[in-house]
């Protein structure tokens, strides 16, 4: 009874924002006309409105706005300056537009300073818009029938300051009980926003790692995920911040232990089935599916700089650690690429195959989530059309083969380092389809431009140890 009153204590007494005790679920009638969206927004108490949008390497950026003013921003979008957001545009062509996106509304679970606030997602004007990106590759998978689903299972660190250094929050390990009222006040409030944001949010656990996080986000299409991803990872670190924590999500911010992954689990429905399962197959896993895992795999080295952007990821993908370097797929297994994940035999058989899927297990939360998901739902529907021959499973641990027999199996590896990804990306044809000439070019000067930095920050050396230079840019 302390405990929950200790709970229910830190929900309602935050200095300067207030959970709010009345939730409205987003599901209720919100039409798309823009004046019936304003007076539903007012009948809730919205003052203000957060339109917001994500630059090509996944930073988030925000306008507020009066809800008086909501109306315009719906009809006639709003203006704002690209040549200040990297990668978008230059000072000659600086004017760029934001549309806001009715379908992301979302409702603030907490006050700041008593003042109730809505959110939209944006796409923006700029040729190099990550979400348009990503919704170009979604609206030609719909035109052959397909509709991606999608969850992620997002781990990060919690550090405490102290004495000018970081050190992890806690001391536990994998799903350990609670033992800090503290923390468990800071979990329990995490995912009561999650959930009143209508993220959907499966649990929240610890990892492996002394300080390291898991948060699961339930199952929905691609472009919803992304959002989510964002939103969870803006939360996460505002309540991280009130209640004096530090929320890092670099894949590998602590040499010598467990990195930080963004494990995305997919699946694909067509006429309102999923092409995933067939009961007749080995692990329910159906043709089409084996195919979407071929067609990801075969793309999987050239896109990795889209799924794993940072030096610091590179640091993680290395063997141990359960980081999966292998392009390959298993059943449940962890030292694959793609594992495919075990499922209650019962369950499919009552849901037709629904909890059926796959697991890739290289991403991290460094990403663009919009440009990774892009690049791994293409290559996946591409596989799909192209009826690619399945990928043979590997169920041993990899980490205790001989690297010269994986390789002789035909089995390669993630790139090793920034470096050796951007090459890789430099000379895809995939990814310049995928993204255009502009934003694949521009993308790929910024993160040659990162890997320059770190090599002349580090004497041109490329440590296996966390630098200081990487922690500069994770903390």
């Amino acid at each position: 009874m302390k405990h929950l009153l200790f709970s229910l204590l830190f929900l309602l007494s935050y200095t300067s924002s207030t959970i709010m005790q009345a939730h409205v679920e987003l599901d209720q009638p919100v039409t798309h006309q823009p004046a019936q969206v304003v007076r539903y927004l007012r009948s809730q108490g919205i003052q203000f409105v957060d339109a917001t949008w994500t630059g090509v390497t996944g930073k988030l950026y925000e306008i507020t706005i009066p809800v008086t003013r909501l109306e315009s921003a719906l009809n006639d979008g709003m203006f704002f300056d690209g040549s200040s957001i990297e990668g978008f545009t230059n000072i000659t062509q600086s004017d760029l537009h934001l549309t806001l996106d009715i379908n992301s509304l979302v409702l603030s679970p907490w006050k700041s300073e008593g003042f109730a606030c809505a959110r939209f997602f944006c796409d923006t004007s700029s040729e190099n818009d990550p979400r348009t990106t990503l919704k170009h590759v979604l609206k030609k998978a719909e035109e052959h029938g397909y509709t991606g689903l999608c969850g992620a299972e997002l781990e990060f660190f919690l550090f405490k300051e102290e004495n000018e250094t970081f050190n992890p929050a806690n001391n536990s390990s994998y799903c350990a009980i609670e033992l800090k009222a503290e923390m468990k006040a800071f979990k329990e409030a995490l995912l009561y926003a999650l959930i009143h944001l209508g993220i959907n949010p499966e649990k929240i656990h610890a990892e492996v790692a002394a300080g390291q996080f898991e948060v699961v986000i339930g199952c929905c299409d691609p472009l919803t995920l992304a959002d989510r991803i964002q939103l969870t990872k803006y939360a996460i670190t505002m309540f991280a911040a009130q209640h004096g924590y530090k929320a890092v999500f670099m894949p590998k911010p602590v040499y010598g232990i467990n990195g930080s992954g963004m494990h995305i689990h997919m699946s694909v429905k067509k006429n309102n089935e999923n092409l995933f399962f067939d009961a007749t197959k080995e692990y329910y896993l159906s043709d089409a599916a084996r195919s979407f895992v071929t067609g990801i795999l075969s793309k999987a080295y050239e896109i990795d700089l889209l799924v794993n952007p940072e030096v610091n990821s590179f640091k993680r993908l290395v063997a141990g650690y359960e980081a999966p370097v292998y392009l390959c797929c298993g059943e449940k297994n962890r030292s694959a690429a793609i594992r495919i994940p075990d499922v209650n035999h019962q369950t499919v058989a009552e849901n037709n195959g629904a909890a059926v899927r796959i697991e890739l297990r290289w991403p991290d939360a460094s990403c663009n989530p919009y440009l990774a998901l892009a690049a791994l739902c293409k290559a996946g529907f591409d596989g799909i059309e192209q009826n690619l021959p399945a990928t043979p499973c590997v169920n041993e641990n990899l980490y205790h083969v001989d690297l010269t027999a994986i390789t002789a199996r035909g089995i390669q590896t993630l790139p090793s380092s920034l470096e050796a990804a951007c090459n890789a990306f430099q000379n895809s044809e995939f990814a310049k389809e995928l993204l255009g000439q502009s934003l694949h070019k521009t993308y790929l000067a910024i993160k040659q431009n990162e890997w320059k930095q770190y090599l002349q920050e580090n004497d041109y050396k490329n440590s296996p140890e966390i630098t200081q230079w990487e922690l500069n840019r994770g903390f």
